[in-house]
């Protein structure tokens, strides 16, 4: 598959991204606040499983809205990250490990962050570009 690297296409992956841990971030959330739930099994996001997707469909990832007077930009995606259920230890009451869900969590912060920064630059070059443009 081959995809170009426009200066659009880059802002689609980085959204994506941004979406996708986004959406990661909610479900490891949702497994930390579930550690002492009897028979709990943890739930994950395949992020390169899901950017794949992404990228290959050339839509956005969906995002949710917290207010409906939020604007819903991505009201027409059919792209979003499905969670599947892990395999992991039992633990006597679950099979959630904090240790294991600290450690996706950091992960997952991190590729939030780069993609979050990475856009911020992009986007800080544009504005420099256009402040030269009109000199």
């Amino acid at each position: 598959m081959s995809f170009n690297l426009s200066f659009g296409n880059i802002f689609n992956l980085l959204e994506n991204a941004i979406g996708v841990a986004y959406q990661r971030h909610n479900v490891i959330s949702s497994n930390i606040s579930n550690m002492e739930t009897p028979g709990y099994k943890p739930k994950d996001i395949d992020f390169r499983a899901a950017m794949a997707r992404a990228i290959g469909s050339d839509s956005q990832i969906s995002l949710s809205k917290t207010n409906e007077g939020h604007i819903d930009l991505y009201a027409d995606s059919d792209t979003h990250a499905e969670a599947f259920e892990e395999e992991s230890d039992w633990n006597g009451v679950n099979y959630v490990s904090i240790d294991k869900m600290v450690s996706k969590m950091t992960e997952n912060n991190l590729i939030y962050k780069t993609a979050a920064e990475t856009m911020l630059r992009k986007i800080s070059l544009i504005k420099e570009v256009i402040r030269e443009g009109g000199r």
